[in-house]
C-alpha cells in the first residue's frame, strides 16, 4: 500500500526516504507529496492494475514523490488525457529533464514535432491498418500453432510458453531478425523495464544497443523490405538520419515489440482464467470479442509514459518548474470512475469505454492497430481451441 501523504512524518521509514523528501524542490507544497515507489510497490510487481484502488483513495490527482529520483505522477485520466496532448508544456525531449535520459535520444518518443514527425513517417507504413490486417493470417497460423504444442499436455506456464512467444515471434519476423536471439533480446529488454536498479537498467539498455548495432550493420550491406532495413536506408529533412538515429529508432522499435503486447495478453489470459464466467461468455457469443478486446486492455495497461516540463509554468494550480519529471501510468486511467462508471466491474457489454493504453497526442502508440489484432485473433483461436480453462493457483 502506497505511503501517506507527507514531507517529512513518518521517521521510521529509512534514511534513504527521509534523505529523499529532504531534496523536495522548494516548489512542491507538502500536500502534493506523497511516497509512492512504481518500482518497488509490491502491487506493481504483482499486478499493476491492483494500485489504482489505493491511490484513487489517498494520493492527490497529480503528486510528487521522492522516489526514484523525484518525479510527479498524473493519477487522473482526464488530467492525463491532456496534459499528453499539450508538448508546450510537457514535452518528451529529455534535453529538458536529465532524469529522461536513458535510452537514446534519437528515438520518435524523445522528440517533439517537427522532427517527430519525420521520424515516425519512416515506419507509418508498416503499422498502418492496412499493412497490419495484410498480416493477420501468419499473426492467426502462428496463434493455432502455440496453441496446438500445449493443448494435449492439458496445462502450460502461459507467459513463457505462449505470452511472450506469440508477439515477440510476430514482431521478430517484422523485423527480420533472427528467432535464436529471442531469449537474449528479451533478457536485455526485462533488464531495461523492469529492474528497480537504475545502473542495471542502463546496462542492459547498453547490452540490447550493442545487439542491435549488429541488426544495422547487417542491413546497411543487405537492406531488405524489414522494418530495420527501412530505418537504415531513410531520410528526414532530405538527408540521412544519421548513425546515432538509426540505432534509436531501432530501439525503440525493440523496446516496445517484445514487452508491451507479451504483458497485457498475459494479464488478459490471468483475469479470464480466473472469471470462467466471462470467459464463457466470449466462447458462446464471439461476436462480443472487438468489443471484450477493448474492456479487457482498458483495465490491463502496461506502458508507462514520461514527460518534462519545458518551462516555469502554473497547470491546474500546481507549480510546475522548467526540468520537472512526470510520469503517466494508463494502467490507472481505465480505473479512473471519474471517467467509467464502474470501472473496475469488467463489462463485454459495456459501450466502448474510453482508455489511454496507447497513450494520446502525437506520441500516440504507433502499434496499436498491431495489438489489438494480435490479441483478438489469440483469442478467437484459444477460444475456438479450448472452450474452458482456468488460472493455477500459485
Amino acid at each position: 500500500m502506497p505511503f501517506p501523504p507527507t514531507r517529512a512524518a513518518h521517521p521510521h521509514r529509512g534514511d534513504d526516504v527521509l534523505q529523499a523528501e529532504l531534496s523536495i524542490p522548494a516548489h512542491i507544497p507538502s500536500e502534493l507529496v506523497f511516497d509512492f515507489d512504481r518500482m518497488r510497490a509490491p502491487e506493481m510487481q504483482r499486478c499493476p492494475h491492483r494500485q489504482a484502488h489505493g491511490l484513487y483513495r489517498t494520493a492527490p490527482r497529480i503528486f510528487y514523490t521522492p522516489r526514484n529520483g523525484g518525479h510527479w505522477i498524473v493519477a487522473r485520466a482526464e488530467d492525463a488525457l491532456d496534459m499528453l496532448r499539450r508538448i508546450d508544456l510537457f514535452s518528451s525531449d529529455p534535453k529538458y529533464c536529465p532524469a529522461m535520459v536513458r535510452e537514446p535520444r534519437t528515438n520518435p518518443n524523445r522528440y517533439d514535432p517537427p522532427e517527430h514527425t519525420q521520424f515516425r513517417a519512416i515506419i507509418n507504413p508498416f503499422f498502418s491498418p492496412r499493412a497490419v490486417q495484410a498480416r493477420e493470417t501468419e499473426i492467426r497460423e502462428l496463434a493455432r500453432a502455440l496453441i496446438a504444442e500445449v493443448r494435449p499436455r492439458g496445462q502450460c506456464e502461459f507467459f513463457k510458453e505462449i505470452g511472450r512467444r506469440f508477439p515477440v515471434n510476430i514482431f521478430l519476423k517484422m523485423a527480420n531478425a533472427p528467432l535464436s536471439d529471442r531469449a537474449t533480446l528479451l533478457e536485455y529488454v526485462d533488464g531495461f523495464t523492469k529492474k528497480p536498479d537504475l545502473a542495471e537498467r542502463n546496462a542492459s539498455l547498453a547490452a540490447l544497443g550493442e545487439h542491435l548495432k549488429r541488426y544495422v550493420a547487417e542491413r546497411e550491406a543487405n537492406p531488405g523490405d524489414d522494418i530495420v532495413s527501412a530505418v537504415v536506408r531513410a531520410q528526414v529533412f532530405g538527408r540521412p538520419i544519421s548513425a546515432a538515429e538509426k540505432l534509436g529508432m531501432v530501439t525503440l522499435l525493440f523496446l516496445g515489440g517484445l514487452d508491451t503486447v507479451a504483458a497485457m495478453l498475459s494479464f488478459i489470459m490471468d483475469y479470464l482464467g480466473h472469471h470462467p464466467e466471462q470467459y464463457a461468455r466470449i466462447v458462446n457469443e464471439p461476436g462480443l470479442l472487438p468489443q471484450a478486446v477493448e474492456e479487457l486492455m482498458r483495465v490491463h495497461g502496461v506502458a508507462g509514459m514520461e514527460r518534462a516540463a519545458t518551462h516555469d509554468f502554473e497547470y491546474k494550480g500546481i507549480q510546475f518548474k522548467a526540468g520537472d519529471h512526470l510520469i503517466f501510468q494508463p494502467q490507472l486511467y481505465g480505473l479512473d470512475e471519474e471517467k467509467i462508471d464502474d470501472p473496475f466491474r469488467v463489462d463485454f457489454g459495456r459501450p466502448m469505454s474510453p482508455h489511454l493504453v496507447f497513450g494520446a497526442g502525437v506520441h500516440r502508440c504507433i502499434g496499436s492497430h498491431l495489438a489489438r489484432l494480435e490479441i483478438r485473433v489469440f483469442l478467437e483461436e484459444w477460444t475456438r481451441a479450448i472452450p474452458q480453462f482456468r488460472t493455477a493457483s500459485a
